[in-house]
């Protein structure tokens, strides 16, 4: 049975949902680990409470502000001593009919969601690229495939994301990087919890699922590569 090496990982919004979830059940299988998210006390509690782990850092840090991604991706390259795989957790939500959406919402929600991403794949990418390996998992979620009303400046940042990072796939396919997108649709994450919408959170994808699917992509033999993955409860799914 085939058996792929623990990557060296970079987490980010790993203080809570699927990165809270995804650095536990990396941690217990020994992955050497570097966590960020923009909350220093739920990150060190994260970091704390991770049992049976190996190497594991971690750097609370605004990734949007100057220099804060290009930071985090360094420190996390000098703790773990490279970098095999960084999967972008961090996000924020927006769900309000366009008319109604504020200019200065439609930037806060571009700028964590697109320009964050971009920041974070652009300073990993570099690092990857000179190594001639590396893997960048995003969740764009289905939003960032299907258009849902209510949500357009949120699928804007999120279809944006998926752009992006094929864009950059493509530009470095031939320096042995590749861009994993996961349309993960309706988890159960403190998403959720600020958000004034009737759902039923029980029916929705629990974070210990999302986390595993994203372990799958990391431990696919170092040959192949799943580029896009779409999962969603049966009760709402959107394109079918």
């Amino acid at each position: 049975m085939f058996v792929q090496p623990a990557k060296r990982t970079l987490i980010t919004g790993a203080s809570s949902g699927i990165g809270r979830a995804l650095a536990i059940a990396l941690a217990d299988r020994r992955y050497p680990l570097f966590l960020t998210g923009r909350n220093g006390d739920k990150l060190r509690a994260v970091t704390e409470g991770l049992t049976g782990a190996g190497e594991v850092g971690s750097a609370a840090a605004d990734l949007v502000a100057p220099r804060a991604a290009e930071q985090v991706v360094q420190r996390a390259v000098e703790h773990l001593g490279g970098l095999d795989a960084v999967v972008h957790c961090t996000g924020i939500g927006l769900i309000k009919p366009a008319l109604e959406t504020t200019d200065a919402e439609f930037c806060a929600v571009t700028n964590v969601n697109l320009r964050g991403t971009f920041l974070v794949a652009q300073a990993a990418m570099k690092v990857m690229a000179a190594q001639k390996s590396g893997l960048f998992v995003a969740l764009p979620g289905t939003l960032g495939k299907y258009p849902m009303k209510n949500a357009a400046a949120y699928a804007a940042s999120k279809f944006g994301t998926v752009g992006l990072l094929k864009g950059m796939a493509a530009e470095l396919q031939r320096a042995g990087v590749k861009v994993v997108l996961l349309h993960l649709g309706g988890v159960d994450s403190p998403f959720w919890d600020h958000l004034n919408l009737p759902v039923q959170r029980e029916k929705m994808i629990p974070v210990d699922v999302a986390a595993q699917q994203i372990l799958n992509v990391l431990e696919l033999p170092s040959h192949l590569v799943l580029n896009e993955l779409t999962l969603q409860p049966e009760s709402h799914q959107l394109g079918a």
